[in-house]
């Protein structure tokens, strides 16, 4: 058998297998499942700052007439909800030491910056996260609002947050920017120690029946993770970081794609909503297998292999196959 461990931000891991931040983290019974399954890694699912403050609406308040009992109740109600996520930590890392596994337990926050988040992200190391990732969904819908304001403000949010624990912290990055190279450059030099590969905007739908806004897919299909690979073999070892891979991944054969490409670990999450906590072993087994069969010994020995700071062909990861598609010679 293949030796698939790896490390990611300094973590060691027992697979590059990370369950992604959802649903399915949400209870120590699905950590249990997916440690049970040989998960290398869990990522808990996102704490929203909107959560929290979805929850002070019960209270009626108006905020006009007493700002200082509105920031009262709202303090209250950020302690009781940050309670339980704490809480949650603590019962995921019983449960992994409790299997005899050692597999790490990342903390996720989706937040804008306010000071509280600063403070929750001390709050999270305390409880015993292992590291943690900050999930950096914001939708950039003010056209007057600059490129380089956005990246300024995450840029600034990421290096707050870094000094402000030891542990490790990941970025969780959406795809949408001019040159996300140089995003992540700048964000390593922050002090980020890993960048996950891609963050995905809530996509939306229209009920024309009710004339009114729908959800739209939540699961990403099997041909999502080709976006992450491009991004992940051109950014390998020239940005400062570790580079996990999120999204499309449903077998073990996509997930040593992104491996050969230069991801350190590479996240789960759909394809367990889709076929249950079992797709977690036979991706691991798939990956033993053809590790195996093609004489691998270890990961590492194809880690970054077809990244494209080791390649003597730098320009197929440009334009040239793009080209060749659209004039039939692909």
């Amino acid at each position: 058998m293949a030796d698939l461990s790896s490390t990611f931000m300094g973590l060691h891991l027992a697979n590059p297998i990370i369950l992604g931040s959802s649903g399915l983290s949400t209870t120590k019974d699905g950590v249990a499942r997916a440690i049970k399954a040989g998960v290398g890694a869990i990522v808990l699912k996102s704490l929203f700052e909107e959560q929290l403050r979805a929850e002070l609406k019960q209270a009626n308040l108006d905020t006009d007439a007493h700002p200082e009992a509105a920031a009262f109740i709202e303090g209250q109600g950020m302690t009781e909800g940050t309670s339980e996520y704490l809480a949650h930590i603590k019962a995921a890392k019983a449960a992994a030491n409790a299997a005899g596994t050692k597999a790490p337990v990342i903390a996720s926050i989706n937040g804008t910056g306010d000071p509280f988040w600063l403070e929750f992200a001390s709050m999270v190391e305390g409880a015993g996260a292992d590291a943690l990732e900050l999930n950096l969904g914001i939708v950039p819908s003010n056209p007057d609002l600059s490129a380089s304001e956005i990246e300024e403000g995450l840029i600034n949010l990421v290096s707050k947050v870094a000094k402000t624990v030891k542990i490790p912290v990941c970025a969780k990055l959406g795809a949408s920017y001019t040159n996300i190279g140089n995003v992540a450059k700048r964000m390593a030099k922050a002090g980020i120690k890993g960048l996950t590969l891609f963050n995905r905007f809530y996509r939306m739908d229209i009920d024309l029946d009710n004339m009114s806004l729908a959800s739209g897919p939540t699961r990403s299909s099997p041909e999502a993770y080709h976006e992450s690979l491009r991004w992940i073999s051109l950014l390998e070892g020239r940005v400062g970081a570790d580079i996990c891979s999120s999204g499309g991944v449903y077998d073990g054969l996509a997930a040593l794609r992104l491996v050969a490409a230069g991801a350190s670990a590479v996240q789960l999450c759909s394809a367990v909503y889709t076929k249950g906590f079992g797709v977690i072993s036979s991706t691991i087994q798939e990956m033993n297998s053809w590790m195996d069969e093609h004489g691998v010994a270890k990961l590492g020995d194809i880690r970054g292999r077809l990244a494209r700071r080791n390649s003597d062909k730098p320009e197929l990861y440009g334009r040239l196959h793009y080209v060749k598609a659209l004039t039939g010679q692909g």
